[in-house]
């Protein structure tokens, strides 16, 4: 009995295969004749009769050509409006896809030829779907699918889409997945993506458009189908700007001062990293470490007046170094002279000044002079003018700024102009 199963089954495998070829062919006929519907209905058929029998059981002539029409059908079926769907590309990617394994088992490429042509084209599909997604629709998560489709179209052709691999990065960290930005932005670091696009116009219709690399543009500019070449950036800093961010948001430190120094001994003249780590030494309240990033800062941008300013605030108001506040403060009017910050600032300093004085006649033994009081209030006034100077002059810069009027009413109390007083409490009222 043993010996009847396995012709049996042979029989049947051949009987069915039998059928499939003109099942194929009626689905091509029925391609050619613009028929998608027929189209599809017998690559279906086949599909369903080809799915029952054993893989090693396939017949090697006719499953090349399965595929190879099926990848048609369903292309033709994604081109056209009335059935254009993310389901026809995947069907389409896939039996090209199964095509070009198919026939690489086999040692022999020969249909698989359009896969290697088609293949292209329908990531790039993808990725058109994917900015709909994206851009139109606002439907993220649907984009990151469209994105990693197109990355693993690209891939059957032994291609790693970095580009799209960066898009994912970004989407992701929009949607908060911080673990899987986080990942793919390593990962681009790690393969030393620098994101540099190149674009041309193209003269067929005068437009500008990416091309996917180098040599691709280096063929179009020779045969003069396309002009005016022009290469972009590298965003490379940004991965590292972005995981930097994460970090701090993270307050996972190790991992900051590590991702950081890495990115600094490249981009040594970074603005946006010198900025990051400046900020990771004021959220730690290193407030020395802050400026000496902020001196760093300086070398090379000195006259820079929010270095300056920042570095006045730091010797000022966590330092409490006051000469050195004022001379910082006083380089960043000098470079900006509208830098109203460093102005009120100023104006706060001089308070400060006049309330030690304040002091030390508040501390007056009860046998002193008048000489001795009368010395001190001339000190105190004149730092208060000083610093009436400032707070007139970051009131002519905004006249609305709460905080400048009421330190100009406070200091226009003290030094007894009470007229300007109710000037300011005026305006104070207005706000």
């Amino acid at each position: 009995m043993k010996n009847i199963i396995f012709p049996v089954l042979f029989f049947a495998a051949f009987a069915a295969h039998a059928q499939d070829g003109p099942t194929i062919s009626s689905a091509k006929i029925a391609l050619n004749a613009g028929d998608l519907v027929e189209a599809k209905k017998y690559i279906d058929e086949a599909k369903a009769s080809i799915d029952a029998i054993a893989s090693q059981a396939r017949n090697p002539k006719l499953m090349p050509k399965y595929f190879l029409y099926r990848g048609d059908i369903y292309y033709a079926l994604f081109s056209d409006p009335s059935s254009k769907s993310i389901e026809t590309l995947n069907e389409a990617a896939a039996a090209y896809g199964d095509l070009l394994d198919y026939e690489t088992k086999l040692g022999k490429i020969k249909l698989a030829l359009a896969s290697q042509e088609k293949l292209p084209l329908l990531a790039q599909e993808y990725v058109q779907m994917a900015e709909d997604y994206n851009f139109n629709q606002n439907d993220k998560k649907s984009a990151i699918q469209a994105y990693e489709s197109a990355i693993a179209t690209r891939g059957k052709l032994g291609q790693l889409d970095t580009t799209n691999l960066s898009y994912i990065a970004y989407l992701s960290a929009e949607l908060g997945d911080k673990v899987k930005a986080e990942e793919l932005f390593k990962r681009l670091i790690e393969m030393d993506y620098k994101g540099i696009q190149w674009t041309a116009v193209l003269a067929e219709d005068g437009k500008r458009y990416p091309f996917p690399d180098k040599a691709t543009l280096d063929m179009y500019l020779k045969l003069e189908k396309a002009s005016d070449a022009q290469r972009s950036e590298s965003i490379q800093v940004d991965f590292y700007v972005r995981l930097l961010f994460m970090y701090i948001e993270a307050k996972r430190s190790t991992d900051f001062d590590l991702l950081v120094a890495e990115a600094r001994a490249k981009f040594p003249n970074d603005d946006d990293l010198l900025k990051l780590e400046l900020q990771a030494y004021l959220d730690r309240e290193d407030f020395k470490g802050a400026i000496s990033k902020l001196e760093e800062a300086l070398i090379k941008e000195p006259g820079n007046p929010l270095y300056l300013y920042n570095a006045g605030f730091l010797h000022h108001q966590k330092l409490k170094n006051i000469p050195k506040g004022i001379e910082y403060y006083q380089k960043a009017i000098d470079s900006d002279a509208n830098y109203v910050d460093a102005i009120y600032m100023l104006g706060l300093v001089y308070i400060d000044e006049s309330n030690k004085y304040v002091e030390q006649i508040n501390g007056l033994p009860r046998n002193a002079t008048q000489k001795q009081f009368d010395e001190l209030d001339k000190k105190k006034n004149a730092e208060l003018q000083k610093s009436l100077t400032f707070f007139e002059r970051a009131y002519v810069l905004n006249p609305k700024d709460s905080s400048t009027l009421e330190a100009l009413r406070e200091v226009y109390y003290k030094l007894g102009k009470y007229e300007d007083v109710k000037r300011i409490a005026a305006a104070i009222s207005e706000l």
